[in-house]
């Protein structure tokens, strides 16, 4: 008798410099399936690679001090990788930069925010329309940092969260299970208040449950 596969949620984390390791333990401790975690940019894809596509349940891509204007070699192969789950549906949360490479993989435009290169850092009121991943319309504090942002709505796409800093907050595919923001609901406090965070949490929190059928 063949062995049935586990169902598995691809955490990708493409940083180039400290690994999101308390993001990963958090989304761990709250998805009801396993999570696997790759560090693409600093260790290559094989360990993607290796994955059974039967077992891939979801995707999360989180957020990186890379720009995805760049075009470097892991970036690439991430998003020949991406484009395949894509086509198979599978269900994929792009997060800040996961945000702006899947827009750029769907033809949108990618620039600064500002001509001198200056960051939002901090929180921000984002306003979410309605969609069925979360619902109803809401609106929240979400964390960002980011210099960079979606300028274009790429193809098949349409806007799902907005700001009066940045118009294109959020993004979702017409037709495939394609979420992205701009800001970081993902985003694990060190210290202090949590409940700020929360409003964030719960919206990933609904992408691990959509992937577990829940």
């Amino acid at each position: 008798m063949v062995k049935s596969k586990a169902p598995l949620i691809l955490v990708i984390d493409p940083a180039v410099k400290t690994p999101e390791l308390e993001t990963f333990n958090r989304l761990a401790q709250s998805s009801p399936i396993s999570l696997t975690y790759h560090l693409p940019a600093l260790f290559g894809l094989n360990s993607l690679h290796k994955l059974n596509d039967e077992e891939i349940k979801g995707i999360i891509v989180l957020g990186s001090l890379s720009s995805v204007n760049e075009q470097l070699p892991w970036q690439l192969e991430l998003g020949i990788l991406l484009k395949k789950y894509f086509d198979q549906k599978t269900p994929v949360l792009g997060l800040c930069f996961g945000h702006q490479l899947i827009a750029h993989l769907f033809g949108g435009k990618v620039d600064y925010v500002f001509a001198d290169q200056k960051k939002h850092l901090g929180f921000r009121e984002v306003s979410l329309k309605e969609n069925r991943l979360w619902g109803s319309p809401c609106k929240g504090e979400l964390y960002v940092s980011h210099q960079e942002h979606v300028v274009t709505v790429p193809k098949d796409f349409k806007i799902t969260a907005e700001s009066d800093s940045v118009p294109i907050e959020g993004l979702a595919h017409t037709s495939h299970p394609i979420w992205t923001f701009q800001p970081h609901p993902e985003k694990e406090p060190k210290s202090g208040d949590r409940a700020r965070y929360l409003f964030g949490h719960q919206l990933v929190d609904r992408f691990l449950h959509f992937c577990a059928g829940k």
